[in-house]
């Protein structure tokens, strides 16, 4: 496959895979957790191990020549969306190219008598969503009976409140025994602590520094208000001398719509990618960006994680992820698997406060970047009198706050300087009577310091 060394997460984690549990059993490899920054291996790193140990076992012989081909399922790969179970059974694929091991991706959102048809004809290693798996397993189209590892790629999505309950359905179904390896490039600290209720006593393996984005990434950030956010990056396009591989994030499916027709309306080739379009829709997007045809992929946190796409060289936030893990992985995009790659992350001011949670969790190293002087030209004219307008608002209410700012500190010198004057028309007490104090006591003349004073008769 071209590769000559190990990544540093591989040189670790494959060994750990393959060392024999405490049992003794040369096969029945420990439970680990491996953590590492995208782009630097993974996929590979538990798939070389696993493809090892599967090619050493044979499948149970169960049946005599009526076997059943579901008996041959030894591995299940859980991953959290359809575009990375692609990937990383093509990624598997290639790495067992001409052995006798067969895998298969599985995902929802397509016909399922396809999938069940590749099941009956046996399958060694199934790479699935956690969604897809149980409806198979439901359709006693697959069992995990005779399972001998489970791996939860990208884990800290796997076991969020939005897969937990069908990831625990699945795991369910598998022996009590087998081994399960789970990694990601962040495990927050609620989530180990959940990964060490789901797993046996695991092995921790990390490799770079936790909950950072990767080194070789240059990141700016870029403050701007709402409206000017499509504006800014029109100008940023228009001066960005890349002709292909940026990718644009957005929070919901409905704003890549919006970004998705601005681009197009500025003849910016654009494909989108988010969770309501069909799979042969997600399927021909990426095609289409991947081999070039389109200079801009527009799309929501359904892309990003662990895609892998070596040409993505510019990943702009068009909108700051609510996780400051999902920033992680989306900018982990650029330059994924080694090259030089960037980031722009726009912070209106309303996520100014995300913003801080991302630098607190990544520690990127950042620098600001000023709003292009022509991004105000791309905006729309009705748009354009709105920002007016509500800017024209914002100074009003500024200006009436600093009005009675103003007031507040000339009423409150006013009444501090009355207070003084009352003071000063107090009657005074005698100093002269005033014997024995610093400043009040008269001393003689050829009095020396320290030596007190006379008294006066």
């Amino acid at each position: 496959m071209g590769f000559t060394a190990p990544t540093p997460i591989q040189a670790v984690f494959i060994p750990a895979a393959l060392a024999p549990s405490a049992d003794g059993n040369a096969f029945n490899s420990r439970d680990l957790v491996g953590l590492a920054p995208t782009g630097t291996g993974k996929t590979l790193a538990y798939g070389i191990p696993l493809a090892d140990l599967l090619l050493r076992t044979k499948p149970v012989e169960t049946g005599g020549r009526r076997r059943d081909p579901r008996t041959r399922l030894r591995a299940l790969v859980l991953v959290p969306t359809r575009e990375l179970s692609q990937q990383v059974a093509e990624e598997i694929r290639h790495l067992v190219r001409g052995s006798l091991l067969k895998v298969l991706a599985v995902y929802g959102k397509v016909a399922l008598a396809p999938q069940v048809a590749e099941l009956k004809k046996g399958v060694d290693i199934v790479v699935a969503t956690p969604g897809r798996a149980r409806e198979l397993i439901e359709e006693d189209a697959m069992t995990l009976a005779h399972i001998l590892y489970v791996v939860c790629d990208e884990a800290d999505r796997m076991l969020d409140l939005g897969f937990l309950p069908q990831v625990d359905w699945v795991l369910a179904r598998a022996p009590e025994n087998r081994a399960k390896w789970l990694l990601s490039a962040t495990l927050p600290k609620q989530v180990e602590d959940l990964v060490h209720k789901k797993l046996d006593k695991p092995e921790k393996i990390s490799v770079g520094a936790r909950n950072t984005a990767a080194e070789h990434l240059v990141h700016q950030r870029l403050l701007v208000d709402e409206e000017l956010k499509t504006p800014a990056l029109l100008s940023l396009l228009a001066k960005e001398d890349l002709r292909r591989g940026i990718v644009v994030y957005c929070a919901s499916r409905r704003r890549t719509g919006w970004v998705a027709g601005a681009l197009r309306k500025h003849v910016v080739s654009t494909a989108v990618v988010h969770g309501d379009r069909s799979q042969l829709q997600r399927e021909k997007a990426l095609e289409s960006f991947t081999h070039g045809r389109c200079r801009v992929l527009v799309a929501t946190d359904v892309a990003a994680r662990g895609l892998h796409v070596p040409g993505i060289r510019l990943v702009v936030n068009y909108d700051v992820p609510v996780s400051p893990e999902e920033w992680i992985h989306r900018v982990g995009r650029a330059g994924h698997g080694g090259g030089e790659g960037a980031s722009i992350t726009f912070v209106s001011p309303e996520e100014r406060a995300r913003w801080e949670s991302v630098v607190a969790l990544a520690r990127p190293e950042w620098t600001a970047i000023q709003l292009p002087e022509d991004a105000p030209g791309f905006m729309r004219d009705r748009d354009r009198v709105r920002h007016d307008r509500a800017k024209a608002d914002e100074a009003e209410v500024i200006k009436a706050f600093e009005a009675k700012e103003r007031a507040e500190k000339d009423k409150a010198k006013r009444l501090k300087e009355v207070s003084r004057k009352r003071k000063m028309k107090l009657t005074r007490f005698d100093t002269s009577q005033m014997r024995g104090t610093k400043s009040n006591t008269p001393i003689e003349k050829g009095t020396k310091r320290g030596t007190g004073v006379k008294r006066l008769p």
